[in-house]
């Protein structure tokens, strides 16, 4: 198979075409039809950033002419495909140590269907490499024996100096960036640790981080690995789960204490809780993660299967967040 490799025109984004198709131009409309005079002046180009979420109203500046500057990977899939989501984690990382010399542009299939249709992907999730507002490559997951992380960089590596770059005076956004008593972490061992985690091996990743913590004193270097390895840890337990078990997972978040109380006090099993918390994790919702967990701890019999959990999703969240706050006092009641 030669997918990820070649160019397909209905993989390739069409300004025109796409304007129409996510509503910022009506249909019939010509590209210099004018509605209005005087023209406003353009807005100016947003910050850029390492990591955006394309929707309509931002896929023509952040797609189609950012990508005039540097190539953008745009991610298509599922908020609740774990497919996506460990798709998203590899990409996120490189695109961070990539420091702009490309972006990776997020669609939220569920939310923005129009905008994934304007791709026409083959299938879901899949990743399109733009560069001059044109696709010029696409992988699928029907391309596994293909490594999407290193496909992406080769395919930004051929096209890459054929841009214009970012101008010097752009404003920049440069997102995350774990930090060691103010200034960047420059463990190597970070960057294997990341592809470790694009390769499927969470474990070996983890078991990296846990010897990274045993050397490490400085507060803020122990607080950056703490919540790196949390997040890889959700990834290894969720690894094996399928789209039914996701959404079964997110019932149960949901459901709550509706129901009667079971084991863990909140109408389901000990079980069902921590798997429903890793979701909510893996779905970007941590708050809603450590709450439901919190809130377990009342009335679970097992109280020491829900603490731990507990106190590895709070690295996730700031110290200084009220969520924060109220579990630590959970926590104690539950002790003392």
């Amino acid at each position: 198979m030669t997918h990820a490799h070649d160019h397909h025109d209905s993989c390739t984004p069409d300004l025109d075409r796409d304007l129409v198709v996510t509503g910022a131009r009506p249909a019939g409309e010509s590209p210099g039809h004018d509605r209005r005079r005087p023209q406003t002046p353009p807005p100016p180009p947003p910050p850029a950033a390492p990591v955006v979420e394309v929707t309509p109203l931002s896929l023509e500046t952040e797609v189609i002419a950012r990508s005039s500057q540097v190539p953008v990977v745009v991610l298509l899939g599922s908020s609740v495909d774990p497919r996506t989501s460990t798709l998203r984690r590899e990409l996120e990382n490189r695109a961070h140590a990539a420091r702009l010399r490309w972006i990776l542009g997020v669609v939220d299939a569920d939310r923005f269907p129009q905008v994934v249709g304007a791709f026409r992907p083959a299938a879901l999730p899949s990743v399109v490499v733009v560069a001059g507002g044109t696709g010029v490559g696409t992988w699928t997951t029907a391309d596994g024996e293909v490594d999407c992380g290193e496909w992406a960089g080769e395919v930004v590596a051929t096209v890459a100096g054929r841009l214009e770059g970012l101008p010097e005076d752009a404003p920049v956004d440069g997102g995350r960036e774990a930090t060691v008593g103010g200034s960047v972490v420059t463990d190597p061992r970070l960057r294997e640790a990341a592809e470790l985690v694009g390769r499927g091996e969470a474990e070996a990743a983890l078991a990296l981080y846990d010897r990274m913590l045993a050397e490490y004193t400085d507060p803020a270097a122990v607080g950056a690995l703490r919540r790196a390895r949390a997040a890889v840890a959700v990834l290894a337990r969720t690894r094996d789960m399928d789209r039914s078990a996701v959404l079964s997972a997110v019932a149960d978040a949901r459901r709550g204490r509706q129901e009667e109380p079971g084991t863990d006090g909140t109408g389901g099993t000990v079980d069902s809780v921590l798997r429903a918390a890793d979701v909510l994790v893996l779905l970007d919702r941590p708050v809603e993660a450590v709450q439901l967990l919190s809130g377990s701890l009342v009335h679970a019999a097992d109280v020491e299967s829900i603490r731990p959990r507990l106190l590895e999703m709070l690295h996730l969240l700031d110290p200084g967040h009220p969520a924060v706050s109220e579990a630590r006092r959970t926590l104690a009641a539950a002790v003392f």
